[in-house]
């Protein structure tokens, strides 16, 4: 009889309230909700250490309507975004009134191509004409010394660089939450029928390991 191996289970753990206390009693930090925006692209099968270049956009808005209009531009350009060659893939997210963007790509080549396309240049145009924006940065940052994506053996004292199946001095399989399809929202949870609140692709994953 083959001996049931555990299956690795990431979580979403909010730091303690002690913990949560201590940290908003820094001077200069704070904590809030956010709305966060993720895409992926066709990179996507990398973590952040496949990315040689970072972009870092942040935006802020005093009227209602040029945001929209914003927001309505950017979602067109999201849907060329997901087919760009390089792109990773790229979190939005809000701090108050202030939206910042971090996009990872391949490398800084692939970011320029993107910038230099035709949809790209369109709404670059039209956010000057119609001022959608109160304030508007933008920067791309190229990686110069990045370090390996490890995994901590839930099994054994193993730390191992990714991409990696298994764990090289016990063998247990490794969870890579990056080899995975596109997150898309789980409806139940195929173990149990109990409702879910994680990504449907990290239940693939999990199957494709417990199938090898």
């Amino acid at each position: 009889m083959i001996p049931e191996v555990a299956m690795t289970q990431l979580l979403s753990i909010p730091p303690p309230p002690d913990a949560s206390a201590a940290i908003q009693a820094v001077e200069g930090s704070r904590m809030g909700h956010t709305l966060l925006n993720v895409q992926e692209g066709t990179e996507r099968r990398w973590g952040p250490e496949g990315a040689g270049a970072l972009l870092l956009l942040q935006a802020t808005f005093s009227d209602e309507d040029r945001a929209r209009g914003f927001w309505r531009a950017a979602a067109g350009l999201m849907e060329h975004l997901a087919t760009a060659p390089g792109f990773i893939r790229r979190y939005s997210f809000a701090d108050g009134p202030t939206i910042t963007l971090l996009a990872l790509w391949r490398t800084a080549e692939d970011a320029h191509s993107w910038f230099a396309s035709d949809h790209h240049q369109k709404v670059m145009q039209d956010l000057y004409r119609e001022r959608w924006q109160y304030s508007h940065f933008a920067a791309l940052f190229e990686g110069t010394r990045p370090h390996d994506r490890v995994i901590f053996c839930d099994q054994c004292d193993a730390v191992t660089p990714m991409p990696a199946e298994s764990c090289p001095r016990c063998g247990a399989d490794l969870f890579d939450i990056y080899d995975s399809d596109p997150a898309e929202e789980c409806a139940n949870d195929s173990r149990g029928g109990v409702r879910c609140e994680c990504p449907t692709a990290v239940h693939q994953s999990r199957d494709r390991l417990a199938q090898r």
